[in-house]
C-alpha cells in the first residue's frame, strides 16, 4: 500500500494547478477503501459517484447510466476548476429516491472522485490523475455481496448477480477504462 501512496504523491508534485484524482474499478472492488486511504494521506476531499444516483432503481440503465456524471461534471468539476472556494452538490437520498441535501467541500486544489463508470469519454479530460482498482469482477461481486449484508445488513444479491454486474461487464468492454489510467492498483495489497 506505502508504495501506491508514494509513487502517486510524488507524481502529484509534477502537476501544476487544481488536481482531480479519479478512482474506479468494478462494484465491490475497493475504490472507496482505497480513495479513504488516499485521502486521509493527501487530506483531500472525496466526492463519491454513489451521490449522484438518478434512481435507486437501476433495472432500465446500462453502462452505469443511472449514475448522473453531468451533474458531476457541473456541481462538483467545473465549479472546482473556477476555484469556487466552497463546492456544494446535492446528495442523493437512497431510501426516499431523489435528492435530499447538500454536501460541501472547501477546495484546497485537490479532490478525489471515486466511482463505478466514472472513467468514460465525458470526464475523462478533467481527470489529472487516473487510478483503476483492479479485482475481477467476480471476485469484487463476492466482496461487495459481503459488504452490503455484513456492514450494512442489507443483502442485495439479486442486484450483485443481475445489473450491477451486467453494468459493470459491458462498461468495462465499452470504454476500456483500465487502459489509459496511471495507475492500477491491486486490492490484495490493502
Amino acid at each position: 500500500m506505502k508504495k501506491y501512496l508514494e509513487k502517486i504523491i510524488s507524481e502529484l508534485h509534477q502537476i501544476q494547478g487544481p488536481i482531480i484524482i479519479g478512482i474506479s474499478g468494478f462494484g465491490g472492488a475497493g475504490k472507496s477503501t482505497f480513495a479513504k486511504m488516499l485521502s486521509k494521506e493527501l487530506e483531500a476531499p472525496i466526492v463519491g459517484v454513489d451521490s449522484f444516483s438518478k434512481s435507486k432503481v437501476h433495472e432500465n440503465y446500462e453502462l452505469w447510466d443511472v449514475m448522473d456524471f453531468q451533474r458531476i461534471e457541473s456541481e462538483v468539476i467545473q465549479p472546482f476548476l473556477s476555484a469556487e472556494k466552497t463546492i456544494e452538490y446535492g446528495e442523493f437520498d437512497w431510501e426516499l429516491d431523489h435528492i435530499k441535501e447538500k454536501s460541501s467541500f472547501e477546495n484546497n486544489g485537490l479532490i478525489i472522485i471515486e466511482g463505478v463508470g466514472l472513467f468514460r469519454p465525458s470526464l475523462n479530460k478533467y481527470f489529472n490523475y487516473k487510478i483503476w482498482v483492479e479485482c475481477s469482477v467476480n471476485e469484487a461481486i463476492k466482496r461487495g455481496k459481503k459488504r452490503d449484508r455484513e456492514d450494512y445488513g442489507n443483502p442485495q444479491d439479486e442486484y450483485w448477480d443481475g445489473i450491477w454486474k451486467k453494468n459493470d461487464s459491458e462498461y468495462f468492454d465499452e470504454f476500456q477504462p483500465k487502459e489509459n489510467v496511471d495507475l492500477v492498483v491491486n486490492n490484495s495489497e490493502f
